[in-house]
């Protein structure tokens, strides 16, 4: 286990772990992080800036699968396209515990970004080579844990550290990774300490937990980190219609939104109004599920169809609807609803996850996309940046995009949020994309585990599962003595 450079606390706040503080400098674009010197690799060398340096250099030089999640580093995408070496990359040690990350345009959230960014050890990498973290005898990590045992078929286990001084909680002793049972009454045995309920639950299985008790009162809600959407084509001259605002907003006013979540989430999803989740930093849906795209009216999408010269989807081209993995039962009901309210005929067309991000996103050859977007930190910019131009969407919106940049550079928190739920509101009146739901879940625990990581955060959600991008959280749990799940053993 590795330290992160920052963390994320239960409300998914940044909060110093591998630093022990950080700050922004004068020229607004230089993030400066005061290394916490007491942090050891277990053989108890010091984590230095040079360790972090040399990790993320080498990472983003050497073709890093996530490399573009770190794109607001300074030449960070140059470096990972092989077009800058990686000596060029915006990060670098001023001294052994000093670090400085320069990025490309003022990030107010770049301490939420690093919340990913794990050290390596050097020294073991040149010694023992990059899979030194596989092998207990080479391991060297920086976190509070260390491995002891790894076998690819039963897992690994690890043992607390007592060498480590950071700032990370940890209660267990021990920890073992590996096979589970699973199900229902596998949890109620006590083998397996969570258990998810969702829209793909038996409903059998829901109707029994709902009537006992203490499975009732297990049951705690995860906030919805995801948004589902489709997205349209609009570049000049790849698929007419799609490229006029006036066909787009036909389409958007022709789906009864409320109504497909509600039946397709069956209550485990909440409508999308825009990009980002409900209960999310920066949400806005009683502004955006004002605005016209998000309001169904068949009729206004008719006329609107018919203004652009298709009245009743004659003459309308039949395009193909991509979806990443299997076809969405979401598509399959804005299939319908284009059907049955303006005519348009569309071909779902499902394709793993290679092959459609590579269609949709490398060759931008598909001319409507279903894709499901998933956080990474808490904030929205996390949902927003993948919008600007350049990015993996297959339109090219500059006014927005410097809409956007401009409200998202703004160090002032409270400032910022107000611009940037005006550029979302831009983003949804554009209709280059319509948010369908946001699904969620209710996570299952013990009544007997206990700890900070139990206790709901002020929005009322647990993470003591790792919820969103607060996945040390686990850390902060540990067992009780309490008898509150005698009965569920018969006692």
């Amino acid at each position: 286990m590795s330290t992160r450079l920052v963390g994320l606390d239960f409300n998914g706040d940044p909060y110093p772990a591998g630093c022990e503080s950080y700050r922004i400098l004068e020229d607004g674009l230089t993030w400066e992080f005061k290394l916490r010197k007491e942090l050891t690799f277990t053989d108890g060398s010091p984590v230095t800036a040079q360790d972090w340096e040399w990790t993320m250099k080498r990472a983003m030089g050497s073709g890093y699968d996530y490399a573009w999640y770190y794109s607001d580093i300074k030449n960070a995408s140059k470096v990972s396209g092989g077009q800058l070496p990686a000596e060029e990359l915006g990060i670098k040690a001023v001294d052994d515990f000093t670090l400085q990350i320069s990025t490309e345009l003022p990030t107010p959230y770049l301490p939420s970004v690093m919340c990913w960014f794990l050290v390596m050890s050097k020294k073991a990498y040149e010694t023992a080579g990059e899979m030194y973290e596989l092998d207990p005898k080479t391991f060297n990590g920086s976190g509070p844990w260390t491995l002891v045992k790894l076998d690819r078929a039963t897992g690994c286990e690890w043992e607390v550290n007592k060498k480590y001084k950071g700032v990370r909680t940890v209660y267990f002793e021990k920890c073992h990774e590996g096979p589970l049972a699973g199900g229902l009454a596998a949890y109620m045995a006590g083998e397996t300490i969570f258990y998810s309920v969702g829209a793909g639950t038996p409903p059998g299985e829901q109707a029994f937990i709902n009537t006992s008790p203490i499975l009732r009162a297990e049951t705690h809600p995860v906030a919805p980190y995801l948004t589902d959407y489709f997205g349209f084509n609009t570049l000049p001259g790849k698929f007419a219609p799609l490229d006029n605002p006036d066909v787009r907003l036909a389409m958007c006013k022709a789906i009864d939104k409320a109504t497909i979540v509600a039946q397709v989430g069956k209550g485990f999803a909440l409508p999308a109004w825009g990009m980002l989740p409900k209960g999310f930093p920066g949400n806005n849906d009683d502004v955006l599920k004002e605005l016209e795209p998000n309001k169904f009216d068949p009729e206004a999408a008719k006329q609107l169809l018919s203004k652009a010269g298709y009245a009743d989807g004659k003459g309308f081209p039949e395009f193909e609807f991509w979806c990443r993995g299997s076809v969405s039962a979401y598509a399959e009901a804005v299939q319908a609803a284009w059907k049955d309210n303006l005519g348009i005929k569309v071909t779902l067309k499902g394709a793993d996850y290679s092959g459609f991000t590579e269609q949709a996103f490398g060759q931008k050859a598909a001319p409507i996309y279903w894709v499901a977007y998933q956080l990474d930190y808490f904030d929205p910019a996390t949902f927003l940046n993948i919008w600007r131009d350049g990015g993996r969407h297959p339109c090219e919106m500059p006014e927005w995009t410097a809409q956007y940049n401009a409200a998202n550079s703004i160090m002032d928190p409270v400032k910022r949020f107000e611009a940037v739920k005006k550029a979302e509101i831009a983003l949804v009146d554009s209709t280059v994309f319509f948010g369908m739901d946001s699904p969620f879940s209710y996570t299952m625990f013990p009544c007997n585990l206990a700890g900070p990581g139990a206790m709901p955060n002020r929005n009322g959600f647990s993470m003591g599962t790792g919820g969103g991008s607060v996945i040390e959280a686990y850390q902060h749990l540990h067992w009780s003595n309490s008898i509150c799940r005698d009965a569920l053993k018969g006692k």
